[in-house]
């Protein structure tokens, strides 16, 4: 059986398409997977700074447990995808125990209860909940080229120019980022 040219050039451009759709969606899950760590980093330093201001102690088993948990999903991060999440479903393994990341565990809940203020109680739990949300939607959207970057950076844009108000922790980053681009002292 041969094929004519034309037949030919069809196949040739399917596979180059096809090539390139993967390679966009592979280039598209690891720079999702730096955009989960850098939001985990900035989710720690929020974490850090609730600490720093004495809302929790540095030795507080929630706060402990959920740093470790901020770093170990950052750590794992490159594992996390939709496709292997339905493979270790399938094949029955649990991905989210390198990341250590069980949504709702005794130890999670004892360590939260040791938690004297009922203010700081509900911004760590906050916090958990944001981190799972973050990890969802990453893990979810991950694959999709700019998914990620559209819900986490246009977004905020977005509402910005409607006339919300802008977060004031996003702002003084985009302040500092644009500083240092230009080499402008940070105030």
């Amino acid at each position: 059986m041969t094929l004519d040219p034309e037949t030919l050039s069809m196949v040739r451009a399917t596979i180059l398409a096809s090539a390139a759709a993967l390679a966009i969606a592979k280039i598209s899950r690891q720079c999702s997977a730096e955009g989960l760590r850098r939001r985990l980093r900035l989710m720690e330093t929020e974490l850090f700074e609730f600490a720093r201001l004495d809302h929790v102690g540095f030795g507080e088993p929630a706060y402990l447990l959920l740093r470790d948990r901020l770093r170990c999903i950052a750590w794992a991060s490159q594992d996390f995808s939709l496709t292997r999440a339905g493979l270790a479903l399938l094949q029955g393994h649990d991905i989210w125990k390198s990341a250590n990341l069980q949504r709702q565990t005794r130890v999670w809940e004892e360590a939260l209860d040791q938690v004297a203020a009922k203010h700081s109680k509900r911004r760590i739990a906050d916090m958990h909940r944001q981190m799972l949300m973050t990890v969802w939607t990453y893990l979810a959207l991950g694959a999709i080229p700019f998914a990620a970057w559209f819900c986490h950076d246009v977004i905020p844009v977005l509402a910005r120019l409607k006339g919300h108000r802008a977060r004031m922790r996003k702002t003084r980053l985009l302040e500092a980022h644009a500083c240092t681009l230009t080499k402008l002292p940070i105030r």
